[in-house]
């Protein structure tokens, strides 16, 4: 990540936590102790976006697994059938794709 500030832990605990949070603001910091990382300090802004990105990174993985298991698996399944197959409660299974669908 070219975007990326190292700083050792000491030089952190000198300039601060607002100094810190101000160098997060720009650039993802992480805090090394002895050249290790040991924590990341980064912007609300970024945090959210990668969680954006890894949650429709997940979907679209889902849809293409979901089109590629009905391309080799044409046959159409039940929810009970799939749900037994899976070892999953049907019942919690529709509860939750009802509370999703409206989220």
């Amino acid at each position: 990540m070219a975007d990326t500030l190292r700083i050792p832990v000491s030089v952190a605990a000198r300039k601060g936590v607002s100094a810190i949070a101000a160098e997060a603001a720009a650039h993802r910091v992480v805090l090394t102790n002895h050249g290790r990382p040991i924590a990341v300090v980064d912007s609300a802004e970024r945090l959210d976006e990668d969680v954006r990105t890894l949650r429709e990174a997940a979907r679209l993985v889902t849809e293409a697994f979901a089109d590629q298991a009905i391309d080799a698996h044409p046959a159409k399944l039940s929810i009970e059938e799939v749900c037994g197959r899976l070892g999953l409660d049907v019942e919690t299974v529709r509860a939750k794709s009802v509370t999703r669908r409206y989220a």
